[in-house]
């Protein structure tokens, strides 16, 4: 995959408080799972499923509160984008170890293993999952999604996008919004269709990027966008054609989620937070602090939040997990100061594009991870638990968890 990287800029300031918001404690425990995990979704029942993306892949499965893994699904190797279906059946972009083909594995609900492969395009796919069980797999070289009818053997139709999708949220009533990173738009494709009814213009300057990448659709039918380069997140209102307002996240914005109250987290990739956002406010009421990178995250039914870090990718990642509380709470004095942090410089530049502005990687950010011959750059967080942590070490893992 071709590599673009970016020196984002410093982030500085802290934001105001916007009263009793809903807040995340610190982590009960880490779970030390090994491997490299990056893909995280969650089950109605609150039941986490981890990918790892190490050459002998598989899904570690966490029930709600538990201090370890029960099992582990067999998958094919470099398992990257996770969806669930609302009837169980887990669906995984790997890659087949036995024929070096990508798909997406499907796994029904309460199965060991892939059942069944459906071919897609090589490289790394982040898929979602519509109410019907409709699969969508941006396909980021492409320019294209590939959409997998629900229960299907094989890619149904193919929709030609923005240049550089990397990611799709999709709205209650069928709707996808689809993240064009290189350039700078959200395509609209509405539930059934076989092409783009509208494209929504993320940058203030058309024509220039503001590196979007991560996208969540809210419990009303709102869009949210993180524009990595920029330090915003793009709101787009039901039905609007362009963006309805601009909330600032400083430290380089890269993955959001949204909850069931209508809450959002966003990641970054070098602000060291994860910001709340309620619901229709106009800036981050409160931080969590973490550590340097951003990361895939997922939120429970219960508020429940669960983040992975693949670590250093030898195997030594990690999946942490914020439980709600009940109340909100001020912005805490070490949420401002994680806010006011200044950025060290990447060592790799920004590459600059043809309209001028710095391109990051399509699938990921700026954190590399070295495996085999290659580096892979893929977007993590490690979650800050000073002091309130319990480490959980998974017997018999035995896996390197190196990139391939």
């Amino acid at each position: 995959m071709k590599n673009w990287s970016l020196a984002i800029a410093a982030a500085a300031g802290a934001f105001l408080t916007l009263g009793a918001v809903p807040a995340v404690a610190a982590p009960a425990e880490v779970l030390d799972v090994g491997g490299v995990p990056v893909g995280v979704v969650v089950g109605s029942d609150g039941t986490a499923y981890v990918g790892n993306y190490g050459p002998v892949g598989g899904v570690q499965v966490i029930p709600p509160g538990a201090v370890r893994p029960s099992r582990t699904i067999s998958t094919g190797g470099s398992t990257s984008g996770l969806a669930i279906a609302a009837d169980g059946t887990l669906y995984v972009a790997e890659r087949d170890n036995a024929t070096n083909q990508y798909d997406v594995g499907v796994v029904p609900a309460g199965a060991s293993g892939v059942t069944r492969r459906i071919p897609i395009s090589p490289g790394n796919h982040l898929i979602a999952s519509g109410p019907d069980g409709t699969i969508y797999v941006p396909n980021s070289l492409e320019h294209s999604v590939s959409v997998i009818a629900p229960n299907g053997s094989t890619v149904d139709r193919t929709v030609t996008v923005g240049a550089g999708p990397v990611e799709v949220a999709v709205t209650k009533d069928g709707t996808a919004f689809v993240s064009n990173q290189v350039e700078g738009t959200v395509s609209v494709i509405p539930a059934g269709a076989h092409a783009v009814s509208r494209t929504i213009q993320l940058s203030s300057t058309p024509g220039h990027t503001e590196n979007p990448h991560g996208i969540a659709a809210g419990p009303d039918g709102t869009i949210y966008v993180t524009n990595i380069s920029s330090d915003q997140l793009a709101v787009i209102k039901p039905g609007a054609d362009t963006v309805t307002y601009r909330i600032p996240v400083a430290g380089g914005p890269q993955e959001a989620v949204v909850g069931q109250d209508g809450t959002l987290y966003v990641a970054t990739v070098q602000g060291g937070v994860m910001s709340l956002i309620p619901p229709g406010a106009t800036a981050v009421a409160s931080s969590i602090p973490t550590e340097r990178n951003s990361g895939h995250l997922a939120v429970a039914l219960d508020g429940t939040i669960i983040v992975t870090s693949p670590g250093n990718g030898t195997g030594n990642g990690s999946v942490s997990r914020f439980a709600p509380t009940a109340t909100g709470a001020a912005t805490s004095a070490a949420s401002t100061q994680a806010l006011a942090i200044a950025v060290p410089q990447q060592t790799d530049q920004a590459a600059v594009g043809p309209s001028g502005n710095g391109m990051v990687g399509l699938w990921n950010s700026v954190t590399a991870i070295a495996g085999g011959a290659a580096a892979v750059a893929i977007a993590v967080v490690v979650m800050v638990a000073a002091g309130r942590r319990k480490r959980s070490r998974v017997s018999g893992s035995g896996d390197t968890g190196s990139t391939g």
